[in-house]
């Protein structure tokens, strides 16, 4: 089965206090991908990097309606996930996403929502996953890989570093997971991609006051959601392994410190 995760991230300029529909990033789909039919996809995060007080609205067919469905209130420069702990939105392959954002009207003033989703089987990627039992049972040594991305472009990942660009220690040949990260500058989005993700993108919400949210995004959402969501790659894989950022138009570049954990061999 092809178990992965993925981020599709929307943007919009100064969408004014009534809302205006937003757009995918470059590259990614304005839709659900295309999972086996009969295989369960579901929505596990989503989070809005604002300029204003105003909302996020979420609308898909199989929603439980298409005229608001699932909206949210944004606070300022506060990417936090808005699903409780251990909820998640089933959707259906292909289903299209539309996106409604209200905020800042200042000219210029980008604003962004990114939704992760977990499928149980994507034709043609296969993310290397493990759940918190595993995490726990193959655990020997925490390691950190601290860095800094300057943004190069507004709604967009952009400044990818190799995960080993700013000190390259991790042992050779070994597994590591990534638990989570220590943000330093407010952003949207620290991603994570490879050949251990299938090149889809893993995220991380880019909140600075919530540590305790972001240093167990993905060991949190394993034990909340009882599935594997918590990232694997070897260190062999390291020099094609990036971390991205989605930034607004300030392009504020964000220090950063992924926080690793050890696995021993299967």
């Amino acid at each position: 089965m092809g178990k992965a995760l993925d981020t599709v991230s929307f943007t919009v300029t100064a969408p004014g206090a009534v809302g205006t529909a937003m757009t995918a990033f470059t590259g990614d789909p304005a839709s659900v991908r295309n999972g086996a039919p009969g295989s369960l996809i579901r929505m596990i995060a989503a989070f809005s990097k604002a300029q204003a007080v105003g909302f996020s609205q979420v609308v898909f067919p199989s929603g439980n309606d298409t005229t608001r469905n699932i909206r949210w209130s944004n606070v300022v420069n506060q990417p936090g996930n808005m699903f409780p702990r251990g909820v998640a939105q089933p959707l259906e392959p292909q289903e299209a996403l539309s996106l409604t954002q209200a905020g800042s009207a200042v000219v210029g003033d980008v604003e962004m929502v990114s939704l992760m989703m977990l499928y149980d089987d994507l034709p043609g990627s296969s993310s290397r996953l493990i759940d918190m039992s595993e995490l726990q049972a193959r655990g020997v040594r925490s390691v950190t890989v601290q860095d800094t991305i300057t943004p190069t472009a507004a709604s967009s990942y952009s400044g990818a570093r190799a995960i080993n660009a700013g000190s390259d220690l991790l042992r050779a040949n070994t597994d590591y997971a990534i638990v989570g990260a220590k943000i330093g500058i407010t952003c949207q989005a620290l991603t994570v991609r490879g050949p251990d993700t299938a090149n889809l993108r893993c995220c991380i919400p880019g909140l600075i006051n919530v540590d305790e949210t972001t240093v167990n995004w993905f060991s949190g959402l394993s034990e909340y959601l009882g599935t594997p969501t918590i990232p694997c790659f070897n260190s062999a894989n390291k020099s094609g392994t990036f971390v991205e950022v989605a930034q607004d138009e300030n392009l504020v570049a964000v220090p950063f410190a992924l926080l690793l954990v050890e696995l021993s061999p299967m």
